[in-house]
């Protein structure tokens, strides 16, 4: 659950700001460039269009960065308004509880998995899928399903207007995502990307992604375990070529073996003494222990 007790404390991104903060502040840029290209260099010279958005052109051409910088484009400004509040609404729980680098991972690996199946239905279905992609939203509704599945009972208002609770809100995009995927309608809309986004955030916390057992959590942690142990090797290997060849024996600090009459007259003697003067009650527990090894050695002679 996203409860108090479960945030962590998170560095803030450049200026103090929160990294979801910085996220929108790029995804307002970018727009601005888009319409700044666009007044000034005219609709043929939108290259941000051209090469940025999602097209069939990841397979055909190669043109896989298009994964990635599609989720940072938008068609319109409503469009950009709507993905941006999304964002602010559900990332900053998800950065308070998983830290900001968790967060804008998910988000882009989200958009990366809703790109896929995005192109991958765009294959099977050519003449329903739009032919070209922008938009936050596969990243987005990664966000919602993870708050929706860790935050079930959560309200939310839908439209902005009804209160919802938050599995009801997931089941629905799911349901609306699966259907348009499997029906597409000519709507622009990139349902496909939708429902790969749902899908994976749904799946990183039913593999436990959310603490920290997801298979790509483990990955990494096989990962960090053999980088330290390559760089201790390569550590002690380092030592093994410095040492000196000659190592002289180090001398030992252990005082030499008494014999048995030296051990009884530096040792026990001095009990014995104070057993005469005190009596045997005020020996302590090492006194009692050094007659207890005389007695041994006595015996065994």
């Amino acid at each position: 659950m996203l409860s108090d007790r479960d945030y962590m404390r998170d560095e803030d991104g450049p200026r103090g700001l929160s990294w979801t903060v910085w996220l929108i502040i790029a995804l307002v840029a970018v727009f601005a460039l888009e319409a700044a290209a666009e007044v000034y260099l005219g609709p043929s010279l939108q290259w941000l269009q051209r090469y940025g958005a999602l097209s069939d052109r990841v397979w055909r051409s190669g043109w896989v960065w298009q994964l990635v910088s599609y989720q940072f484009l938008h068609g319109s400004f409503t469009h950009l308004f709507f993905n941006g509040l999304g964002v602010w609404m559900f990332g900053r729980p998800i950065e308070a509880a998983f830290g900001g680098a968790r967060m804008l991972g998910l988000w882009l690996v989200g958009g990366l998995a809703g790109g896929l199946l995005q192109l991958a239905v765009g294959a099977a279905f050519p003449e329903g899928i739009s032919a070209q992609v922008v938009g936050a939203s596969a990243g987005l509704m990664t966000f919602l399903a993870i708050f929706c599945r860790l935050e079930p009972d959560a309200r939310i208002l839908l439209a902005l207007i009804v209160p919802v609770p938050a599995r009801f809100l997931f089941y629905l995009s799911l349901g609306i995502a699966l259907f348009f995927t499997v029906v597409p309608p000519r709507d622009g809309v990139a349902h496909a990307a939708h429902l790969g986004g749902l899908l994976y955030g749904w799946l990183w916390v039913q593999t436990g992604g959310h603490q920290g057992r997801s298979p790509w959590d483990r990955w990494s942690e096989g990962w960090r375990r053999w980088r330290a142990r390559r760089r201790a090797g390569k550590a002690h290997a380092a030592r093994e070529v410095l040492r000196p060849p000659f190592r002289p024996t180090p001398t030992s600090t252990r005082p030499p073996a008494q014999s048995d009459a030296e051990f009884i007259a530096r040792e026990v003697d001095p009990i014995l003494e104070k057993i005469a003067r005190e009596g045997i009650g005020s020996l302590t527990a090492a006194e009692r222990q050094t007659l207890e090894s005389a007695r041994q050695k006595v015996t065994r002679r």
